[in-house]
């Protein structure tokens, strides 16, 4: 009987403490005997809050940016020294095969830049989607009224245009956007199937998502007008450019990237009609072919090249040269850059950010709090 008037005592305290219809703030009076315990437990759990956000968001931009340099430079040098320059018949070559895209470099999940790139890569991205920064973090909040796509999404309870929140889309577009990259690897396009395509397709929109929608975001909460995002807060780090420099010149260095790769890649797509030479050469191995390895390299390149050709498989017979390698390490090296600028710069906005200093009382809240004892344990 004692434990279900408690139970009443608190309902009844707890509701002369809520807020009136229309009004932003709860009133309490001055006289509440519980005022300084429940600020008290109010601030320590705002604090734990963004403390939790900042925590998250340094070890995913972190891994992640960790990811992209393993499965990067991990995937150079495989392709580069342990591969070695050789074609599917044995053949040397002026030049190890290189893949033009990280996509591709990194396809092969049972290689240790493969392995690397997914661990760091996916792990990262579920700290940064857990983090939910954008809400917590006074730099890159810009309030929850800014919206997309007001008008097509209909109206809510109180007849306004519904639309997608900014704020959302700066949560969810990198983190999912780059566990899509990780999770869903593009093949080599000479062996791309229709189901492969397809799955590359989504592969290209995990990137666009994470790397050009936050640039987009970034940018605009860099140069937007009467937008209620602090920068510079932190008075220790005002010395030199300043939190908005930084994040501004970062932000373009990865439009830059971006705008890099792109203009690579569509050199790459048009180097025949351009002109420019040598474009890799993939081939099926014929069954003259076949007999030639089996007399001559052995039985180890035949058989490989065997079930290559019964599987109408592709294989590399002459890697590219001249200016269209120079193209692809072009596209390549850019691609990395912005999946690393993009991650720094959740990094910048980490180590400006003033939550990252909040210091919490040493010692924890009471959970009986001081209407004494509200979860008791059973008795025996």
């Amino acid at each position: 009987g004692s434990r279900f008037w408690r139970w009443c005592s608190l309902a009844v305290h707890s509701f002369k403490e809520a807020p009136m219809v229309g009004t932003p703030h709860s009133a309490r009076s001055e006289s509440d005997p519980r005022r300084d315990e429940i600020d008290r437990r109010l601030d320590f759990l705002d604090g734990l809050s963004r403390l939790r956000s900042t925590s998250l968001l340094v070890v995913g931009a972190t891994l992640g940016f960790l990811g992209f340099l393993f499965g990067a430079f991990l995937g150079f040098y495989k392709q580069m020294v342990e591969n070695g320059p050789q074609n599917f018949l044995g053949q040397h070559q002026n030049h190890s095969y290189f893949p033009a895209t990280v996509s591709e470099m990194v396809y092969n999940t049972q290689s240790g830049g493969g392995k690397c790139f997914f661990a760091f890569v996916l792990i990262g991205g579920i700290c940064m989607s857990l983090s939910w920064y954008p809400w917590n973090l006074r730099n890159v909040y810009i309030g929850d009224d800014l919206t997309i796509l007001e008008g097509w999404l209909g109206t809510n309870n109180q007849g306004k245009p519904r639309g997608i929140q900014l704020l959302t889309l700066r949560q969810m577009l990198p983190p999912i956007g780059i566990m899509l990259v990780a999770c869903i690897p593009a093949p080599p396009q000479a062996n791309r199937q229709f189901t492969d395509k397809v799955s590359s397709i989504i592969h290209t929109m995990g990137a666009v998502m994470s790397i050009g929608g936050y640039a987009f975001i970034e940018v605009y909460t860099l140069l937007g007008d009467d937008l209620p995002v602090k920068f510079d807060t932190v008075k220790v780090y005002n010395k030199g450019w300043g939190e908005w420099r930084v994040r501004f010149v970062t932000i373009l260095c990865c439009l830059f990237s971006i705008g890099a790769f792109q203009m690579f890649g569509l050199l790459c797509g048009q180097a025949k009609n351009l002109g420019i030479c040598c474009e890799d050469v993939w081939e099926i191995p014929t069954q003259a072919e076949l007999d030639i390895l089996k007399t001559q390299r052995g039985q180890g390149f035949y058989f490989e090249d065997e079930i290559a050709a019964t599987h109408n498989t592709h294989l590399l017979k002459q890697t590219a040269s001249g200016t269209f390698v120079l193209l692809k390490l072009g596209q390549y090296w850019f691609e990395v850059l912005a999946g690393l600028f993009m991650l720094y710069s959740h990094l910048v906005i980490w180590w400006y950010c003033p939550e990252r200093h909040i210091d919490l009382d040493e010692e924890l809240p009471d959970p009986d709090g001081a209407e004494g004892t509200i979860y008791a344990a059973p008795s025996a």
